[in-house]
């Protein structure tokens, strides 16, 4: 992530991805990269106070491990929140440039899809029709997998997003896939030459993989029902 003070704006912002995961690493990102000065903007559909968002991010900070002090003061300056609906991201965009004009901001964003593969396209669209892909500073989208049900589906979501922003602009990711241990696994073995003769297709019948998670779907069976296990965890 830039170390340039920015927006992140969470699409997407009351939904476990957020609470869980998102919240947790950008808190403990943002104040060693520019000590505090990035803003998050959490949007969605539930209607909220910021003052009520950000005590659900407290207690998401807090439930990670972090100091409630310090946590209940990040929140206080550099949380906020905005309702949105299909006919008013002219008032997300004005939300936009009133807190970067409060802050400072030079018009940096960052665009987080925490959404289902249903909404992409509606809100690709709608960032892109209301001018907010375009700012004063550098823009960033990113999108949450699975990218498109098959690959039909996922040319037409791609020629959606070159639509409004240009490809550097664009990251496609698996939060799973950005985790060490993950991205080690081909350096390990192929940086080691003991492996060479061993971790091949002859010698290596099976490959078992055990997803050992202590929670169970909870709220997101409607999210599984769509996507189904194979394209949300297999591809990892």
């Amino acid at each position: 992530m830039s170390s340039e003070p920015h927006l992140f704006v969470i699409f997407g912002a009351t939904g476990d991805l957020t609470s869980r995961k998102l919240v947790p690493a950008l808190y403990k990102l943002l104040l060693s990269k520019d000590d505090g000065q990035s803003v998050i903007l959490g949007v969605g559909r539930s209607e909220l106070t910021d003052e009520a968002f950000r005590a659900t991010i407290r207690e998401a900070l807090q439930e990670s491990g972090c100091d409630k002090k310090h946590a209940t003061n990040w929140c206080a300056g550099s949380v906020h929140y905005q309702q949105v609906t299909d006919e008013d991201y002219s008032q997300l965009r004005r939300r936009i440039e009133n807190v970067e004009n409060e802050r400072g901001l030079t018009g940096n964003r960052v665009f987080y899809l925490a959404l289902p593969p249903s909404a992409f396209e509606p809100v690709i669209s709608a960032l892109g029709e209301h001018e907010l892909a375009t700012s004063r500073g550098w823009t960033r989208l990113v999108i949450e997998k699975p990218f498109g049900h098959d690959l039909a589906s996922a040319r037409a979501l791609n020629a959606l997003v070159h639509r409004y922003f240009d490809e550097a602009q664009v990251f496609r990711i698996d939060h799973y896939l950005g985790k060490e241990t993950v991205q080690n696994l081909l350096v390990f073995r192929f940086a080691n030459t003991v492996f060479e003769s061993l971790w091949n297709r002859d010698r290596i019948e099976e490959v078992e993989i055990t997803v050992a998670e202590q929670l169970d779907v909870a709220n997101r069976a409607g999210y599984y029902d769509g996507a189904g296990a194979l394209r949300d965890m297999i591809q990892n």
